[in-house]
């Protein structure tokens, strides 16, 4: 048999083996809200956590027996624009900001007894909180990811929350409290709970207070210019995570969503947000110097910033997240590629 069959039979092998262990640890969790959300009283009677049989190919791997999430229907008129009432999301909400998602001793544990490092070294792999590394702490991204999940999945019922999707994370092993992750390194949280429902189709980074990198801000960025170029039907379709701090993620760095109404168009450098942290006594128009201002009141955020030169209407990075067509065949994506092309001719 010829060495690249070998290898790509031992590859599917193994994809089944962690895809089924996986399934198999999701089903057999126990959690209500988890189980009710993805379905996994069917994954659990149809997967068996063993090794795959001889009759297994490559083509089952992803099928909807073995994805623990079931997918939700897209709205039946999407171009009606995108619901936030009730966000944004906060991730110091009580509901969900005290659960960890990780655990810093386990996590200093498992690198200095497992993977030999200094103690030192193993202590500045997170930062350390009197209360833990919690969502309120630590969980920007993880409630951004939520609120892309709310906006663009909105039938999911229970409906996605930080602390839902927090545990869904750890139970997929993305992340665990002692830090170990079994995803492969393209996985995508969002696309694997939304069963391709949902995916992160574009993306930037501009690595802020790296040595040769210009600073970027929400007029500058060719990808946010785009989208905000689209007509609101069109940008019905999407949702737009920034990135804003320092390049580096362990403190100084932050993620919020553009927010669905923001009108500013493409020349306003100060756009409004739905910011993970946005005090929870706050309502109204919350804008990018609102959430820099807010997070550098934290004293080593604040020193980051100065370190890296950051400003507070600085971007340091655009994600956009997608909706497929309810028969999967694409997804609507076709209008920003055309419009992101035009941006990025101006300066050829």
């Amino acid at each position: 048999m010829p060495i690249a069959k070998l290898a790509n039979e031992s590859m599917i092998s193994a994809l089944l083996d962690r895809r089924r262990f996986l399934v198999h640890s999701v089903a057999s969790a126990g959690a209500s809200a988890l189980a009710a959300a993805c379905g996994s009283a069917t994954s659990e009677a149809k997967v068996d956590a063993g090794s795959p049989s001889d009759t297994d190919t490559a083509s089952d791997i992803g099928t909807s027996s073995d994805i623990p999430c079931a997918p939700q229907s897209v709205p039946d008129n999407p171009d009606a624009g995108l619901s936030f009432a009730n966000l944004p999301y906060r991730q110091d909400d009580p509901l969900w900001g005290g659960e960890l998602m990780w655990n810093r001793d386990l996590v200093i544990q498992a690198a200095t007894q497992l993977n030999g490092e200094t103690k030192k070294d193993a202590e500045a792999l997170l930062r350390k909180f009197p209360d833990g590394n919690s969502i309120a702490n630590e969980g920007c991204m993880l409630t951004c990811l939520a609120m892309v999940l709310k906006l663009l999945v909105p039938a999911a019922s229970p409906s996605w929350t930080p602390g839902l999707l927090n545990q869904t994370a750890q139970e997929y092993y993305y992340y665990s409290p002692c830090g170990l992750s079994m995803t492969t390194l393209y996985a995508d949280l969002v696309s694997d709970v939304s069963e391709g429902q949902v995916q992160l189709c574009l993306k930037e980074e501009y690595l802020p207070g790296v040595p040769y990198w210009p600073r970027v801000h929400a007029h500058t960025a060719a990808l946010l210019r785009a989208y905000r170029s689209l007509t609101p039907a069109q940008r019905s379709q999407f949702v737009v995570m920034l990135k804003t701090g320092t390049y580096d993620d362990t403190v100084a760095s932050h993620y919020v969503l553009l927010h669905p109404s923001d009108a500013g168009g493409a020349d306003d450098a100060n756009p409004q947000l739905l910011d993970p942290a946005m005090p929870l006594d706050k309502q109204g128009i919350w804008r990018l110097t609102d959430s820099a201002a807010t997070i550098t009141q934290d004293p080593d955020i604040a020193a980051g910033w100065q370190q890296d030169g950051i400003e507070p209407t600085q971007i340091a990075g655009v994600w956009v997240f997608v909706r497929w067509r309810p028969d999967r065949s694409r997804s609507f994506v076709a209008p920003l590629v055309a419009a992101w092309a035009t941006e990025l001719a101006k300066i050829a």
